[in-house]
């Protein structure tokens, strides 16, 4: 782990791969460094947290069957959710009139010198052998950030590399308000995408 990377302070965004539940279990428990995840928003709520976890976790990453799946993503909701709410997540609601709270919360804990940490990657988007290509939706962030408070906010690649038990934290990749949003925006995402595929790549070797 590169620690000369990590701030000892926000505002920053970390930027993670995901491996299903492990990525971020890795990264909350090993970074020496407060972090509030960006998280699905149906993990913040008591109704819908169990049927989530049953079709997102339960099933697929620990392979119980319908008949007993329910009980167990119930079993877990119940210790998920003031888990979730201890660590003052941050719900995700995509594409939904909520995401503007997202924003607001994301923005209000920047403000406060305060680290995110998000976990991109797409599941139906393979990028390569080791990566799915991010979502770019939370590049915005910079651009909002330096409209409301006039500071450059930096983006810090983290690489999770279950086989090999290891995180590595890459250099960070800086906003650039001067250029054209949407080649920020290639820009950035394009920057982790390669920095967290290097990163990846070389415990490998």
């Amino acid at each position: 782990m590169a620690e000369e990377n990590i701030p000892a302070r926000g505002p920053a965004v970390f930027v993670s791969n995901h491996l299903g539940s492990y990525g971020p279990v890795a990264v909350l428990s090993a970074l020496p460094i407060r972090l509030y995840p960006w998280v699905a928003f149906q993990i913040m709520d008591r109704k819908l947290c169990s049927g989530y976890l049953r079709t997102d976790f339960v099933e697929p990453e620990l392979g119980l069957h319908p008949a007993f799946s329910r009980l167990a993503a119930w079993s877990i909701a119940k210790a998920c959710v003031p888990i979730m709410k201890a660590l003052r997540a941050v719900p995700v609601y995509e594409k939904n009139m909520r995401l503007a709270s997202t924003w607001k919360r994301s923005l209000g804990l920047l403000a406060q010198n305060k680290c995110l940490i998000i976990f991109p990657e797409r599941d139906d988007r393979p990028l390569n052998g080791v990566l799915n290509e991010f979502d770019d939706g939370f590049v915005g962030l910079a651009q909002t950030f330096y409209e409301k408070a006039g500071r450059i906010l930096k983006f810090i690649p983290v690489a999770v590399d279950r086989k090999a038990r290891a995180i590595s934290v890459g250099e960070p990749v800086s906003f650039v308000p001067e250029d054209p949003f949407s080649m920020e925006k290639a820009r950035i995402k394009a920057a982790l995408q390669d920095r967290i595929t290097a990163m990846l790549i070389s415990t490998e070797e």
